[in-house]
């Protein structure tokens, strides 16, 4: 962001034009649960001889971390990107609450922006949850599959089987099957 700024903002060498740049995390998931906002700058070590740089000279960066908690808090800003990001609202029911607890009313281009946002994330959530659907019945087939082989392989050593042939037919393993034979005290 700071060397984008080379022909744009200043010209050829002239450094003295850069100007400060922000970066802001919105972070989800808060460590142990509970909002908080960091923010992290650069300072000045000294490390061989001492030269005092001015501050204006090198601290071109700020970088914010904005983590997003499971509770309330008395904090507006948290409270406010909390209902933005992580609220189940509606769009309709959003724009209520930004006029009534915040005193924010928007245009209706930005009511159309809060919208396709809205269903935007709606969709994330709904991709999210058709893939954790997918996931467990693909793990629920697997396991189905599994169960399956050891029911089989628990009739085939009922009626006499050896070990070996029945960890051949079953594709189970020697020693799963000689731990299903003790666990039903067939050895």
């Amino acid at each position: 962001m700071i060397s984008s700024q080379k022909e744009t903002e200043f010209i050829n060498s002239d450094y003295d034009k850069i100007k400060k740049v922000y970066t802001i995390w919105i972070c989800m998931e808060a460590p142990q649960g509970k909002s908080a906002i960091n923010r992290y700058q650069l300072k000045e070590q000294h490390l061989l001889h001492r030269y005092k740089e001015p501050c204006q000279n090198y601290d071109l960066m700020g970088i914010i971390f904005v983590y997003l908690g499971n509770s309330k808090v008395k904090d507006q800003l948290i409270n406010l990107l909390d209902l933005m990001f992580k609220s189940s609202k509606n769009a309709s029911e959003k724009i209520t609450t930004l006029h009534n607890d915040f005193g924010i009313d928007l245009t209706q281009e930005e009511e159309g922006d809060l919208e396709a946002m809205c269903n935007l994330g709606e969709g994330i959530y709904e991709d999210g949850l058709m893939k954790g659907k997918q996931e467990g019945w693909e793990k629920g087939r697997k396991e189905g599959r599994r169960e399956g082989k050891l029911e089989l392989a628990l009739e085939m050593l009922k009626d006499g089987m050896t070990l070996e042939k029945v960890a051949k037919y079953s594709k189970l393993s020697l020693s799963i099957i000689k731990e299903l034979a003790k666990q039903n005290k067939l050895i």
